[in-house]
């Protein structure tokens, strides 16, 4: 369900028309009915004539209260642009639409207020002088429609239109609800008997009761304990809508507008992103310092630093840095502010939320080879978190950069080239890349090229049968072979001293003497003497018998074993 933020100049209705529509009062505190002046966030909600919910968010107009107009209006998918028919475009009015049109909200509806009090002629006046105002807009606007919260002329009218556009919209916002939960609190409560209760727009995800959730830029984990929407508890709630959500483990004096509540481990948690920045017209960005970033109900002090060459200013490219990690993701949308002055100056999008190469060496191009090059072979659900995109794996669950696949690929294939490649040795990625390289062969324990192993061509295999048993010892450069030669299933070994499979295979008829001589076995001290050779190849080669299972140890005796 689309959430609905109005915007418009200080005194142009937006509060007398949320209340004509909605029947419920925005302005929550005594002091804004007292001064007529809203100073912070209200809510209201409908139902259309065909049951479609409208959510609506009615924000301040006062120019001091430009940052909370903003917490409202960031992450609403419909701007309802407030005009009073009397006064026509005035300053906030285009301030707010420089908001909107940085925002880019899907859809734009515009109500003029306080017609009952012109004429037909100055309806007509005002009319175009909003079609000049939104021309150059990048949002779809509606036509204006005239409207009187005194008479009660066109509010039903207005209803009917956000509720059609809300039906427009919700199917561009499908896709948000399966993305990872987040929410931008722009409220923290506490009620008697519940607890703590947070609300705000939930952006991206759904929430279900039972949940766990942590607060960004903490290790507070919180669980919610109820949903809420429009007052009424529900089991479970979708991206996009307002809801109230009752948590527990956190007070309500730990957490306050700005905070973010969102899936664990589903985000990246930044603090310094790598954006492409529009500057609106006649803003400049001077030693990058001075700015804030808005995000949903979240404000940031930040700096911005030219990143990609001499030239990456021109273009827009930056990397921004902020204090308090926030979790983000490609293509999100920050709004900038002049710290002196007060003003919109521009939007930051998003290009990289864990931005690695140096500033000079920065390409931040939203792409997600750039995204990926910096950081090696990531698991898909890195890759997700990295890009904000669906990513499919290169192999297994790991995917990367078209340069790192091809210069891993290369550096596997140069290895392969001078050896065998033990697979206990690689690394997940290098065993499942192994698998899918034509030409490679992978079997006991190893990778080569070809059908023989190169490991059965060693001059140790020669060496080693004409030794019998009575075997020299193994210099450390074939060590690797030697090994290699076990898992082949050549030689055996105990205790580094090696045998040829078939030397040993060659003493049964020895043995079944020994067991003739003695049916309950033999010992080593006897093995020793029967062959002519020292302890030191006796104990290893009676151990070597029992690996190949032509003896089975019973105490200090060795009995026949139960064959290969």
């Amino acid at each position: 369900m689309a959430v609905i933020a109005t915007a418009g100049h200080i005194d142009h209705g937006k509060s007398a028309l949320v209340r004509a529509m909605t029947g419920i009062e925005p302005d929550r505190f005594e002091e804004e009915r007292r001064r007529g002046l809203t100073i912070d966030l209200g809510f209201g909600h409908v139902a259309a004539g065909d049951g479609t919910v409208l959510d609506i968010v009615d924000v301040p107009g006062h120019a001091d209260y430009l940052k909370t107009m903003i917490a409202g209006m960031s992450h609403a998918s419909i701007a309802l642009l407030v005009i009073d028919a009397v006064e026509g475009c005035r300053a906030q009015t285009r301030e707010h639409l420089a908001v909107i049109d940085s925002i880019r909200p899907l859809a734009g509806v515009v109500a003029l207020t306080r017609v009952d009090l012109v004429s037909a002629d100055r309806r007509v006046e005002v009319e175009r002088e909003v079609d000049e105002l939104l021309a150059s807009s990048p949002i779809s606007w509606s036509r204006p429609l005239c409207t009187s919260a005194v008479t009660g002329e066109g509010i039903e009218a207005l209803v009917d239109t956000l509720a059609q556009t809300v039906r427009e919209v919700e199917a561009s916002e499908q896709t948000l609800t399966e993305l990872p939960a987040r929410l931008f609190v722009d409220r923290v409560f506490s009620v008697s008997g519940a607890g703590t209760v947070v609300t705000g727009t939930l952006s991206s995800g759904s929430i279900c009761t039972g949940d766990e959730f942590v607060i960004a830029g903490t290790v507070q984990s919180v669980s919610v304990r109820s949903v809420q929407r429009h007052g009424t508890n529900c089991d479970h709630i979708a991206a996009v809508r307002r809801t109230a959500i009752n948590l527990s483990g956190v007070s309500a004096t730990d957490l306050g507008r700005g905070d973010v509540i969102v899936a664990a481990a589903r985000w990246i948690h930044t603090d310094v992103v790598d954006v492409h920045v529009e500057l609106l017209e006649g803003a400049t960005i001077r030693n990058g310092k001075g700015f804030s970033a808005h995000i949903g109900s979240a404000r940031r002090d930040i700096t911005l630093r030219p990143v990609g060459g001499p030239d990456g200013a021109q273009r827009g490219w930056f990397r921004m840095r902020f204090p308090n990690a926030l979790p983000l993701a490609p293509s999100d949308r920050f709004l900038l502010r002049d710290n002196g002055s007060g003003v919109v100056v521009g939007v930051a999008t998003v290009s990289d939320v864990s931005p690695v190469a140096a500033p000079s060496r920065a390409t931040p191009d939203g792409s997600i080879n750039q995204q990926l090059i910096h950081h090696g072979w990531v698991t898909i659900e890195q890759a997700e978190r990295l890009t904000g995109r669906v990513v499919e794996p290169y192999v297994g669950r790991w995917t990367a950069a078209k340069s790192v696949i091809d210069e891993s690929i290369a550096t596997l294939r140069e290895r392969l080239a001078q050896s065998t490649i033990e697979t206990a040795e690689c690394t997940e990625v290098e065993r499942a890349l192994l698998q899918t390289m034509e030409g490679v062969v992978i079997e006991h324990g190893a990778a080569r090229i070809g059908e023989s192993d190169p490991a059965l061509e060693s001059p140790l295999v020669d060496r080693l049968l004409a030794e019998g048993v009575s075997t020299g010892p193994i210099e450390v450069s074939d060590r690797k072979v030697a090994a290699r030669l076990v898992r082949l299933g050549v030689l055996v070994s105990h205790d580094d001293v090696y045998f040829h499979v078939d030397v040993i295979r060659s003493l049964e008829p020895i043995l079944e003497v020994l067991w003739s001589a003695d049916p309950d076995g033999f010992t080593v001290a006897e093995l020793r003497d029967a062959l002519g050779v020292t302890r030191k190849h006796a104990l290893p080669l009676a151990n070597c018998l029992d690996q190949m299972r032509i003896t089975r140890r019973a105490g200090d005796r060795r009995v026949r074993g139960r064959g290969e």
